[in-house]
Formats: structure tokens, C-alpha cells, sequence
């Protein structure tokens, strides 16, 4: 799962134009929060490239170092979470544990998904085993087959 994060925080928003037709639209809504923007960019991945799950990147995020890159000269890049955003984050995980944050998969993401072997997120696996008994014996008297019931109206 991790190098499904990777590629999330290595991904180029700023060249995609579909994000950044999206954030424009952002802008016009009401601002450019970076809590926003982020739930955007995971959106925006999770639909158009692969999918990701919003709520494992922000715990991975808040207990990995900040990615570096020799452009930012050490920097820390723009969508780092700061620490309040990693305790909200946290808090937020707690209270929703029961939900899972998935996004909306296509028919062709799942399909993929089911012949790479991997598991389709939001998917439940249910813990059914054998229990080696006999079957029970039914106690409900048989219908009767249509032709057996005119047969035995005569």
C-alpha cells in the first residue's frame, strides 16, 4: 500500500489538466483550503489514476518523513499535512472507524483489480467456515408439482 502513496505524493497535479480544471472550480466555490485541496487530489487519483484510500495515505503521511525533491532544495512539498492536521486526521479515523472512506470504482478498476488478485477497497470479506455437520433434515411438508396436482384432483 505504500508505494500506492509514493506515487500519490510523486504525482504531478500541477501539469494534469483535468486537476487543475477542477481546482479552478475550487477557487470559484468558496477558496483554496489545503484540507480541501488534498481531498481533491485523492478524488482526483483514486478516480483517474488508481485507487487509494483517503484516510491510510493521511495516517501514512502524518508517520512518514516529508518527501524531499531536488527541486524544493530540502523543502517540504506544499501538501505535507501539519501536525494539527495529522491529530484531526487521527480523530477523524477514530470516530469514522466503522466507515470506510472508498471512492466510487468503475466497473473496468474493479475487473482489473479481481484479475491482478488484488483486494477491491471497500469490499468485505466475509469469515465463513465450514462447520462439518450433517445437513439438517427439512420439516416443511414438499409442494406438489403442478402435475401433480391436477393428478390428484381427479
Amino acid at each position: 500500500m505504500e508505494s500506492v502513496f509514493s506515487r500519490f505524493d510523486a504525482f504531478d497535479f500541477e501539469a494534469d489538466r483535468r486537476f487543475q480544471a477542477g481546482l479552478t472550480h475550487l477557487k470559484r466555490d468558496g477558496g483554496r483550503e489545503e484540507s480541501k485541496v488534498l481531498e481533491l487530489k485523492l478524488v482526483f487519483f483514486n478516480r483517474f489514476v488508481e485507487p487509494i484510500d483517503g484516510t491510510g495515505y493521511k495516517q501514512w503521511s502524518c508517520a512518514s518523513p516529508p518527501p524531499v525533491t531536488p527541486a524544493d532544495g530540502g523543502a517540504e512539498q506544499p501538501e505535507q499535512q501539519t501536525p494539527s492536521d495529522c491529530e484531526i486526521s487521527h480523530n477523524q479515523t477514530a470516530e469514522t472507524s466503522a466507515e470506510p472512506e472508498v471512492g466510487q470504482l468503475s466497473f473496468a478498476e474493479v475487473m482489473r483489480l479481481v484479475q491482478e488478485g488484488k483486494e477491491v477497497p471497500g469490499a468485505t470479506k466475509p469469515d465463513i467456515k465450514p462447520t462439518n455437520q450433517s445437513p439438517t433434515p427439512s420439516h416443511m411438508e414438499r409442494r406438489l408439482k403442478p402435475w401433480e396436482v391436477s393428478s390428484a384432483l381427479k
